[in-house]
């Protein structure tokens, strides 16, 4: 067992199905960057049998962003459970030590792990915004888990399959740990706003708009909308403008680019399959609407990526 383990946890076991001790093999590559202050654990393996962990997670931020495999951790003697699976962004803050455990069936697992100490957090300046999110709650964890958005997907394959190597790829990978923990914090923010709801029908509304970015293909109209937030179109309207600052349909449409802009620099899309992606049938339409927001047509965002 690594001595970086000491730094985010104690007792740590890893078991298989019938709970006898399992080697641990899994943290050899295991990295300590120093800046941003972070633990960061490429793994790309095949599990030969269904394993199980236990530990005592010492106080930080945790994250995982899981391009193949499935399983589900917690903590011990909590209601939460993460459950993750293929492109998922997971994690959990930590603010006392805690009972943890773990669960993956055999098969394939290509994730990106990166731990923040405690003591990290508060020497990047993060201590109270780490705190701030356990205002509203006496849990001492706090855990999310979202879809992982194409840019967090491609940093976690470029960690994977790194395309340099020396300390050029070790500053790399730090710029990638801390761009990964600044969208961690609002993952986790966002969560604790909804779990934590003081008008419901500011969840409602919350609620929908999780829906639409879940599925930006669907063909959403104001009238479904409003229907599930529970309002008058007109009322849904108004509501969405003032707590988002667009309307609906403007955002939606938004989103649906910037997503289909990320497909096509950093999965490699092709124009058609980026504008399937979002839900536009008709890619003359998509063009037309893609090069009135960024000002350039979709095919010379590729080119770039490409080149």
């Amino acid at each position: 067992m690594t001595d970086l383990y000491s730094l985010i946890v104690d007792d740590y076991r890893i078991l298989d199905s019938e709970n006898r001790p399992v080697e641990d093999t899994f943290s050899q590559n295991m990295i300590w960057l120093d800046n941003p202050g972070c633990i960061l654990h490429p793994g790309d393996l095949h599990l030969p049998n269904d394993l199980r962990t236990q530990g005592t997670m010492k106080p930080g931020l945790y994250m995982t962003i899981v391009l193949e495999g499935t399983g589900e951790s917690c903590a011990r003697d909590g209601p939460e459970k993460i459950r993750y699976a293929e492109n998922k962004l997971l994690g959990m803050a930590i603010r006392e030590p805690t009972p943890c455990t773990g669960e993956a069936p055999s098969g394939a697992i290509r994730a990106v792990g990166i731990a923040f100490p405690h003591s990290s957090i508060t020497a990047l300046g993060l201590e109270q915004e780490f705190l701030d999110l356990f205002k509203a709650t006496e849990r001492p964890v706090l855990a999310f888990s979202v879809q992982a958005p194409p840019r967090i997907q491609a940093i976690a394959s470029e960690i994977l399959s790194p395309g340099i190597d020396g300390q050029a790829a070790k500053l790399l990978m730090s710029a990638q740990a801390t761009e990964i923990l600044a969208r961690g914090m609002f993952a986790i923010r966002h969560n604790v706003e909804l779990t934590n709801p003081v008008d419901q029908k500011r969840a409602r509304l919350q609620a929908t708009k999780d829906m639409m970015d879940a599925d930006l293909r669907y063909p959403w109209t104001i009238a479904e909308l409003a229907r599930r937030a529970g309002s008058s179109r007109r009322s849904f309207n108004l509501r969405f403008r003032a707590a988002y600052g667009v309307s609906a349909i403007d955002y939606l449409r938004t989103r649906r680019l910037e997503v289909a802009r990320e497909a096509l620099v950093y999965q490699n899309l092709s124009v058609t399959e980026a504008a399937d992606l979002v839900g536009y049938t008709n890619p003359a339409n998509f063009a037309t609407a893609f090069r009135k927001h960024f000002g350039s047509v979709p095919r010379l965002f590729r080119s770039q990526a490409l080149s």
